[in-house]
């Protein structure tokens, strides 16, 4: 019978089990009980190994492919690996200096920026890199204000709950006073806060049904403003911006070919690799979210590692990294590799 948790393993068990995992990390061959003999710190026969392997194997922390065969991690083990020796170092391991080419051009349209980033930590973090550029669509109200032009016209600033700001010039009805416009403002960023542009056309429009008096001149207003705002936007969302895929089918882990084919198709379905990145999106603002194999609910049939990191703009907005590998990644690396670009990202544009 399994035990149900494998924390905490005993010292020898917990042990080998590092010493597989790393030894398999470099060769990427299933791991023998003479190999692990051969790199365990202390001295233990042959024997001894295997019969801690049974064990780790009867956690599923091991699997063997052939009967014959060495052992190799499993999802679980890489999980193990990466909360217990993985977390207290991410911010201390030195980070590749070619990642600074992924600082460049902060300056540029976060789409231009993304595109460019994104060609940079495919090669040097070694994994297919997925970007998306946060637009108004998700973003989340702090404030909104109307600045009065002309007559006819008027400025709709919103303000992001993290910073990001958005300018529409929008048609207004000319008999539309400055200090209504205050109120409009004002009563959305009361009322709505915290919500999307589309969730807040989706209260407005509820509100309107409901036939709640309370607000209901003001809201019909701002009912109004909001779907020429959209109907301003002129362009659709950024599509997911995806660089680095051939470097996969590179590796033995897919050197199956339908397998590579379906992982390929998977890549290509926009809808689903956006819902992806917005899924974790706001988890990932303040560091790297590390999700294994079936904990990605959107790639959960392939044997991947996916690390999501959303990076903050200033007043552009916010853009969403997400580095897609085989879970035999070297995780020391990527993790302190992206964790130390993302804070980068962050103090440069914060």
């Amino acid at each position: 019978m399994n035990r149900p948790d494998p924390n905490p393993l005993d010292p020898r068990e917990e042990s080998v089990l590092k010493t597989l995992i790393e030894a398999y990390l470099e060769a990427g061959e299933p791991v023998g009980s003479r190999l692990l003999a051969k790199r365990y710190p202390e001295a233990l026969s042959s024997a001894t190994i295997r019969n801690v392997l049974a064990d780790l194997e009867e956690d599923r922390l091991v699997s063997q492919p052939h009967t014959s065969a060495g052992r190799v991690p499993t999802e679980r083990a890489y999980r193990y690996y990466v909360d217990r020796w993985m977390g207290a170092r991410a911010g201390h391991e030195t980070a590749d200096p070619r990642l600074e080419d992924a600082l460049r051009g902060l300056d540029l349209d976060p789409e231009s920026w993304a595109r460019q980033a994104g060609r940079v930590l495919s090669e040097v973090l070694q994994g297919v890199c997925l970007a998306l550029p946060v637009g108004l669509a998700r973003s989340r109200l702090a404030r909104l204000e109307f600045v009065p032009l002309p007559p006819g016209r008027a400025v709709a600033v919103w303000v992001g709950a993290g910073g990001e700001v958005e300018h529409r010039i929008l048609e207004v009805s000319p008999d539309l006073s400055p200090a209504q416009m205050v109120e409009l403002g004002n009563f959305a960023s009361l009322r709505f806060q915290g919500l999307t542009l589309p969730e807040m056309q989706g209260r407005l429009m509820a509100d309107l049904q409901s036939g709640v008096e309370e607000g209901r001149q003001l809201a019909a207003k701002l009912q109004q403003m909001a779907a020429k705002w959209t109907a301003s936007e002129g362009r659709e969302e950024p599509p997911v911006l995806v660089s680095g895929l051939g470097q996969l089918g590179q590796l033995p882990e897919f050197d199956d070919l339908e397998r590579f084919r379906g992982m390929v198709a998977a890549f290509e379905e926009q809808e689903l690799l956006a819902r992806l990145l917005n899924a974790f999106a706001d988890q990932a603002r303040s560091g790297v979210q590390l999700l294994l194999g079936s904990e990605n609910p959107y790639l959960a049939s392939f044997p991947l590692a996916t690390l999501v990191r959303t990076v903050h703009l200033g007043p552009a907005g916010f853009v969403t990294f997400a580095l897609v590998g085989p879970l035999r990644m070297d995780y020391p690396k990527i993790l302190a590799g992206l964790d130390w670009w993302g804070r980068e990202v962050d103090r440069r544009r914060g």
